[in-house]
């Protein structure tokens, strides 16, 4: 165990023969020193007390002086002893001893941090989540804060002020989850500690979600609208009906497609959300869509983003977004049209996929598979297994022939 003692360092004697006090550091055999800046001469030291003689004229004062500096040096060794059990030399214990505290980075600075990270990990979604996050929760309290003073009544005064706002419970859940992540690595970082922590007190709210899908009526609808070629719907019908037959693949993924995922007639990608493989099987109809598309970019099949938006990592996100919401303005429009009861948007393309495969009876835990949700059978391999494949094949086959053979 380290030890902390005083000293009188006999090795450097001065001009006017007085030594230097010092306090010596002793750790598994080793010895390290810590001048106090006072000298004091040879006859005012007990040597078998290791201390001060109270004979000494500036005694109180240079007593009082090297107590307050016992404490201090001696709390930070047990502080570092405490967190450093397997590296207890005294060389270590001294820089730390005499390390300058750095100071702590206030919420706003290392969350912007964090963003500047996953930029350069290339996670621009990501980044542009957390950004967004922090810009809105910062209109509501200021974040040039220590996280310390982040509390339960923190957090309560946001989500009163946002409620009052108009914002959603559901919303609201998504911007304390995203600080809580935040607040996570801080203390991952050293940034934060856990004796503050305010999620163990507060609790995020969350609403259930209605589901919005479309029958199979619907659906069936939508696949034998009359669109135009020259309309400035028709690129969107295509793409939403593709969706659909690609078991509600995402946006996102939709449009980022390659030849080089197109293999044996198949689509082979990587989901960009959550890193999972997808095989689906591509009916003829789905490789005659594409091929409506195809010639339109060298670097993607469906061809509705440049080379240069390609390029710009850090605002990709921004770019698929906003063609995202023009997709779903269109296929709002075709709703419309249709007469659909819900809002026509490509969650509805993408999840009324599972709705009409349960209407046909098909099992829960197969469409779970489909769709690549971790509830119900789980899947270990990178891909499915070919038995698997042709089960689920077979099932989307059935489901998008179900809609496109029925006339209205």
């Amino acid at each position: 165990m380290p030890t902390l003692k005083l000293s009188l360092d006999k090795r450097r004697a001065k001009n006017d023969k007085t030594y230097p006090l010092v306090f010596r550091i002793s750790s598994n055999g080793e010895s390290r020193f810590i001048p106090i800046g006072h000298s004091i001469s040879e006859g005012y030291w007990n040597v078998k007390t290791e201390s001060i003689k109270t004979s000494l004229p500036t005694y109180d004062a240079l007593n009082s002086r090297v107590q307050e500096l016992y404490l201090k040096y001696f709390s930070k060794m047990l502080e570092y002893e405490k967190s450093n059990p397997s590296d207890l030399s005294a060389t270590a214990i001294k820089d730390y001893i005499l390390s300058v505290p750095k100071p702590k980075m206030d919420v706003y600075s290392f969350w912007q941090m964090e963003i500047e990270h996953m930029q350069k990990a290339d996670r621009n979604g990501g980044a542009r989540t957390y950004m967004e996050t922090l810009v809105a929760l910062n209109k509501i309290k200021d974040l040039h804060i220590p996280f310390e003073h982040i509390d339960h009544a923190y957090l309560k005064n946001i989500e009163g002020e946002l409620i009052s706002r108009g914002v959603s419970i559901n919303s609201i859940g998504f911007y304390f989850r995203t600080l809580r992540a935040v607040y996570n690595k801080a203390i991952h970082a050293k940034e934060a500690t856990f004796d503050h922590y305010p999620f163990r007190t507060y609790k995020i709210r969350k609403e259930p979600t209605r589901p919005r899908v479309l029958t199979r009526d619907e659906i069936s609808n939508f696949f034998n609208s009359d669109i135009d070629k020259s309309s400035w719907l028709y690129d969107s019908w295509l793409l939403g009906k593709l969706m659909f037959m690609l078991i509600g693949i995402n946006f996102k993924d939709l449009i980022l497609m390659k030849e080089s995922q197109i293999q044996h007639g198949r689509l082979i990608y990587t989901r960009a959300k959550t890193k999972r493989q997808y095989s689906i099987k591509l009916l003829p109809e789905a490789v005659e869509i594409l091929n409506h598309f195809r010639g339109r970019s060298e670097l993607t099949i469906i061809g509705k983003l440049t080379p240069a938006q390609l390029e710009d990592k850090i605002n990709l996100p921004l770019v698929i977004r906003q063609a995202n919401k023009v997709y779903n303005k269109h296929l709002g429009k075709i709703g419309k049209m249709i007469e659909c009861k819900e809002k026509l948007t490509g969650y509805c393309m993408r999840y009324s996929t599972a709705n009409i495969a349960k209407q046909l009876g098909y099992s829960k835990d197969l469409i779970s598979e489909a769709l690549g949700h971790s509830m119900g059978l789980r899947v270990t391999g990178i891909f499915l297994e070919n038995f698997d494949l042709e089960i689920i094949d077979n099932m989307n086959q059935q489901v998008c022939y179900s809609v496109m053979k029925t006339k209205r």
